[in-house]
């Protein structure tokens, strides 16, 4: 027996036991109960929120697993699961290396699953962008600015609509500024149910941008202009396009949300801080699972043909920050790749430069759902946000009317109508936040025991002195506004 025999016997991965596949099933399926952890946070009990629970349970997987990969077969699908982030990228580059990966799909919090377009590089700098994209960034913020209603809050599909817009002006070109059907093909592209299902609408997709993509005289301003068309060009434009939309239509709102709690700095760096912030706490690829469609070898390791790879990205990051360590660039949550994405550093990028133009001429205020500098939710859903953009100013420096201002009247120099907008909205918040408590109150899990009704009465309470305070911030409100 020679010595390369010795070494083809591969190690099985670790096999989790039931009780700890019984634990991460839990904590998956916790992840789709938005409420859950409003009894543990209003008693002061923050082990016993989803987040603290999870990590627990990823600990105890680490103790097992020595550290490795481990194999967990849960009810949403068996999976070789990394527990750090480090090994993830490794393993998932490895098969990459192989030949061996196969379908990428996103699994969200309610655990569906939704089609990703495949990595592309990208063979442009993106030093040769950046003005394209501040230009077109602080047009579009104008139009989403005029499109507030009259309490200045954004309606989300009036958001999704411009900043779709905005990734194909910048993506195609202006010229498909008016497409909205492409922005609704690729929605549905994700959607698909089946890898026929896929591969249907992937064709309808490429149909609808072969103008665009194959133009002979492309627009020059567009990112479309400078891909070379060598075969390559629809898978770039394809995950360009995905990854900026995403990026816009989600990290945005959640980058605003968490500058209107954060602490105040100058522009540029609270910008930067709040999308980063977003991407970090909040990534869109929160958990994504990589097809093995060939066996191949990761550290002694075998992986079989058919094995799905769960890179948990959310929990692993939660874990590695949670112990002092752990700082992916932001770009890393737009794109399941193991390598750098120059199509998701682009999308940070166009990302940044509309909060900034926003912030410009505004201030966040969230009026739903309630969050905090010091206790900020461990998720925040774009589409669950009720998001106002207050002006910071009623006349913007040309003297112009701010988009949106309506008919606010100027009060010069001591800002009273401002703060009356925002003490307003503070009790619609303060309302809402009441309302939610109560709601929570009246679930039928407290009815088991004495602890469960101690705990509903401390709810109610809260309830009732949120709904207090929304009376008199209300008031304050009414006497500013006079």
């Amino acid at each position: 027996m020679n010595a390369s025999d010795i070494t083809t016997a591969a190690r099985r991965p670790t096999v989790a036991w039931p009780l700890e596949n019984a634990l991460v099933t839990a904590a998956m399926a916790a992840q789709r109960i938005s409420w859950i952890d409003a009894p543990a946070r209003a008693l002061g009990l923050k082990p016993f929120t989803r987040q603290h629970l999870t990590r627990q349970v990823l600990a105890q997987l680490r103790r097992t697993a020595r550290g490795r990969p481990i194999l967990l077969r849960t009810a949403f699908g068996t999976f070789l699961t990394p527990l750090n982030s480090e090994d993830a990228r490794s393993l998932i580059g490895r098969a990459e290396e192989a030949g061996a990966r196969g379908a990428v799909t996103a699994l969200t919090s309610h655990g569906r699953r939704l089609r990703l377009s495949a990595h592309a590089p990208l063979p442009v700098a993106l030093a040769s962008l950046h003005t394209r994209v501040r230009a077109v960034a602080a047009e579009e913020a104008l139009e989403l600015l005029a499109s507030r209603g009259a309490d200045s809050v954004l309606d989300r599909a009036d958001w999704c609509a411009v900043t779709r817009r905005i990734a194909r002006r910048l993506v195609l070109g202006d010229g498909a500024c008016d497409d909205t059907l492409i922005g609704d093909i690729l929605e549905a592209t994700l959607q698909a149910a089946d890898a026929t299902e896929y591969t249907a609408r992937v064709a309808a997709l490429r149909r609808r941008l072969d103008p665009y993509v194959h133009d002979p005289e492309p627009d020059p301003d567009a990112l479309v202009a400078v891909v070379p068309d060598d075969g390559s060009r629809d898978g770039v434009i394809e995950h360009v396009l995905e990854t900026v939309t995403r990026a816009l239509t989600d990290t945005v709102p959640q980058a605003l949300a968490l500058a209107s709690v954060g602490p105040v700095a100058p522009a540029t760096d609270r910008v930067e801080r709040a999308v980063g912030s977003a991407l970090r706490r909040y990534p869109p690829l929160s958990a994504t699972v990589h097809e093995v469609r060939a066996p191949f070898r990761w550290r002694g390791m075998g992986v079989e043909s058919g094995t799905e790879i769960l890179y948990a990205t959310a929990w692993l990051r939660d874990l590695d920050q949670g112990r002092g360590h752990g700082d992916e660039a932001p770009s890393a949550s737009l794109c399941a790749a193991p390598a750098p994405c120059a199509a998701a550093e682009l999308a940070v990028l166009v990302a940044s430069e509309l909060t900034r133009a926003l912030l410009r001429h505004a201030e966040p205020v969230v009026l739903a759902p309630h969050i905090e500098r010091g206790a900020l939710p461990a998720e925040l859903h774009a589409d669950s946000l009720d998001l106002a953009l207050t002006d910071v100013e009623p006349y913007m420096t040309d003297g112009a009317l701010a988009p949106g201002a309506g008919g606010l009247a100027p009060v010069a120099g001591s800002g009273v109508a401002r703060h009356a907008a925002l003490a307003a909205e503070s009790a619609r918040s303060l309302e809402e936040h009441a309302r939610q408590l109560a709601e929570c109150a009246r679930q039928p899990g407290w009815n088991d025991d004495a602890f469960g009704e101690q705990c509903r009465m401390t709810l109610l309470a809260h309830a009732e002195r949120c709904a207090r305070a929304a009376a008199d911030v209300s008031r304050a409100a009414r006497w500013l506004a006079r």
